[in-house]
């Protein structure tokens, strides 16, 4: 509950004018004291009844004013945005919260921000706390984030090229993992600025070291890879869309046992897909893929398309044999890949003293990153999903702009919608989001 309200420390010199939903504009009617410049960037305190309510100058100019006689007269306004509030609690320490709950009047005192509100604002050492620099209008004043609410509430990071992005990513993902040690990280670097940035506790994984089978692919995102980030040909995605379910079926057979001990597929009859559909996530072999291929190509019903399954397994052989795409199909079957353990792998289960993962991008095949990217997406939101929220996970995009664009008619739709999902559900299931941008 409240009790008196809080004074604002500093002489007012001005009044509002104007309020517009999270907006208010300041008269600018007195001159401010020593160091207290109402300048772009910098906090003003509007005094009500209750509480103290914090506002950013976001634009000051000089406007016309009306007045009595033949000389014109101008007056300052400043527009601001309102970020929160100080309150006064039974305790007797004010308190400061985001948001406001109750709007300024017209004709409310106007003040520039202290120094000891400013310190209310951005808060001080303690457990939930962390520090992560000094402010830039009063390096006297530390500025200290609440780690807890930060991760929990999903964050972007946002700014122009050049103006240190990366270094404050790094800073406060290093003060997320000193304060939630149990919390993995998951970092998608795309230029690999950040390999170094975390020492010992983080995993650094790119195209030499890193174990992401085809397989692991759902049919969106393996028709982006296989047309090299092209539009599939229409008559080539229908037959895939055929095809892959019974590779699928075909693995479980041998796996099984019923192909013989060389585990190859036979071209005596055509496999059954056991249920499986081109999109569930179970293991396949490009060999047996190209095996049905090719026998379909041989059938008298689809002799007049037989240039076009040619085609086909000519792009696929290709995909699969060029060095680049190693780390999809090397070893993608052997010792039994399951799901649990390539997630074991890139989300650190146990964390043996890395609990961050940094993912390069730099160094893949430009044509398949949007994929690589939407896959990492999706399995960071499953990986919460079939956990049950047991270990929270905090998925870190930079460039997000390059994956999510604004403009919905372009980028990839398979990242764009795995990133909404973790945005708009990630929470239940202990999976938070990070945007750099």
């Amino acid at each position: 509950m409240l009790d008196t309200p809080v004074s604002a420390a500093s002489q007012s010199i001005g009044r509002v004018i104007a309020v517009n939903g999270s907006q208010s504009t300041v008269d600018l009617s007195a001159r401010a004291g020593i160091g207290e410049t109402p300048t772009v960037g910098r906090f003003m305190g509007l005094t009500t009844a209750k509480s103290i309510i914090i506002g950013l100058i976001t634009d000051v100019s000089e406007q016309p004013s009306p007045a009595a006689g033949a000389g014109q007269t101008f007056r300052k306004v400043a527009h601001l945005d309102l970020i929160g509030e100080l309150l006064s609690r039974l305790s007797g320490i004010p308190r400061f919260q985001r948001g406001v709950t109750e709007y300024p009047n017209i004709g409310d005192s106007a003040a520039m921000l202290g120094e000891r509100e400013l310190r209310m604002v951005y808060g001080g050492a303690d457990a939930d706390h962390a520090h992560i620099g000094d402010l830039q209008q009063n390096t006297n004043i530390g500025v200290h984030i609440d780690i807890d609410n930060l991760v929990s509430r999903h964050f972007a990071i946002l700014g122009a090229t050049g103006v240190g992005k990366s270094s404050g990513v790094a800073i406060i993902l290093q003060k997320i993992l000193d304060t939630r040690p149990n919390l993995r990280v998951f970092l998608v670097d795309p230029h690999n600025e950040y390999g170094r940035c975390f020492g010992d506790k983080a995993n650094v994984l790119n195209p030499r070291n890193l174990r992401l089978p085809f397989w692991l692919f759902n049919f969106e995102e393996t028709i982006d890879a296989f047309f090299g980030g092209r539009p599939g040909v229409e008559e080539e995605v229908e037959i895939l869309s055929e095809v892959i379910p019974l590779a699928k079926g075909a693995y479980l057979q041998y796996r099984n046992g019923a192909n013989g001990a060389n585990g190859l597929l036979t071209k005596k009859r055509e496999p059954k897909d056991a249920g499986f559909t081109a999109d569930t996530p179970v293991p396949y072999r490009i060999e047996d893929l190209i095996n049905l291929l090719d026998e379909r190509m041989g059938k008298l019903e689809n002799r007049s398309r037989a240039a076009l399954y040619h085609k086909l397994i000519g792009r696929i052989q290709t995909f699969r044999n060029h060095p680049r795409y190693a780390f999809m199909f090397e070893n993608a079957n052997i010792g039994g890949d399951t799901m649990a353990e390539i997630l074991s792998a890139l989300f650190r289960l146990p964390p043996d003293g890395k609990p961050m993962t940094i993912m390069q991008l730099a160094g893949f095949p430009a044509e398949v990153v949007d994929s690589v990217v939407s896959v990492l997406c999706r399995m960071a939101f499953d990986f919460g999903l079939w956990s049950d929220g047991v270990a929270p996970l905090l998925f870190v995009c930079e460039e997000a702009h390059r994956y999510a664009p604004a403009d919905k008619k372009v980028g990839f739709g398979p990242t764009k919608r795995a990133l909404s999902r973790i945005a708009k559900e990630g929470r239940k299931y202990g999976v938070f989001l990070g945007l750099v941008t």
